[in-house]
């Protein structure tokens, strides 16, 4: 319904940080290498919900759309009023984006393109409230900018429950299983996993969030044996998450998710 988003304008409710849910094999490996840049791997700062990281901000140029049909939101970063238009790659993209509803469900990680006047455009296909978070390290900073939007064409749609713990889960022909941050792949029979790959630099990825205020983390692994990711022993900080692993097999980009209580 176009006319939402008229009545409502740009309208933008704009926080920090996500996570979410989802699974699935399907995504193929980008042609990207690792750019070299440091990155903090094992334990990593729960990022708060807000729209302002470091000295930059998350500003909304414009939303079309939505009502039930696609909705196109653009946005850029902007720090002492000018803004960003150069930014470092980092684990083979310039703009990690991680699109989510409010709920934990939903999970997607995606790498929009940067225009040369620093906006980039994010589409959600389907209706009701998403929460988009964005990790990109503009030239000169000293860590990446992780900042996060919401966006709402006020559709409603149904709730999914948070998923029940579990340390044992198959997604797509493998088993993972999960101790504290140390995660193991096998085939169903337990025997080691034949085609493992590297994904955007690392041999693999870990996003957590939050129940409830969406805090957002990324983790990359401090040890990674064969068919074995460790990311630590913890999550920051006490809570509810729902946590996504994520790594190369066979050129194709496997997610597997876990819900996480942290005490």
């Amino acid at each position: 319904m176009t006319s939402v988003w008229a009545r409502l304008g740009a309208f933008l409710v704009v926080l920090l940080g996500t996570f979410g849910t989802a699974y699935s094999l399907g995504e193929k490996l980008p042609g990207h290498s690792h750019a070299g840049h440091a990155h903090t791997h094992g334990a990593a700062m729960l990022m708060p919900p807000g729209y302002e990281s470091g000295g930059y901000q998350l500003v909304t140029d414009g939303i079309s759309g939505g009502g039930g049909s696609p909705r196109t939101a653009t946005f850029h970063l902007s720090t002492a009023g000018a803004n960003v238009t150069s930014f470092d790659e980092v684990h083979g993209a310039l703009l990690h984006t991680v699109v989510i509803r409010p709920d934990l469900s939903g999970f997607q990680h995606v790498h929009p393109v940067i225009a040369a006047d620093g906006t980039w455009d994010v589409t959600v296909d389907e209706p009701g409230a998403w929460h988009v978070v964005f990790e990109a390290t503009p030239t000169g900073a000293s860590m990446p900018v992780v900042v996060s939007a919401n966006l709402d064409d006020e559709v409603p749609v149904d709730t999914i429950a948070l998923p029940d713990p579990a340390d044992d889960v198959t997604v797509n022909g493998l088993h993972v299983t999960r101790a504290g941050l140390t995660f193991t792949a096998t085939m169903p029979d337990g025997s080691p996993v034949d085609g493992l790959e590297p994904y955007l630099g690392q041999a693999a990825h870990l996003v957590a969030i939050r129940q409830g205020d969406l805090a957002y983390v990324h983790l990359h692994p401090m040890t990674s044996p064969s068919g074995t990711f460790a990311f630590g022993t913890t999550l920051p900080q006490a809570g509810t998450y729902r946590v996504f692993l994520q790594f190369g097999y066979r050129g194709d980009v496997v997610t597997v998710p876990f819900t996480v209580v942290q005490t």
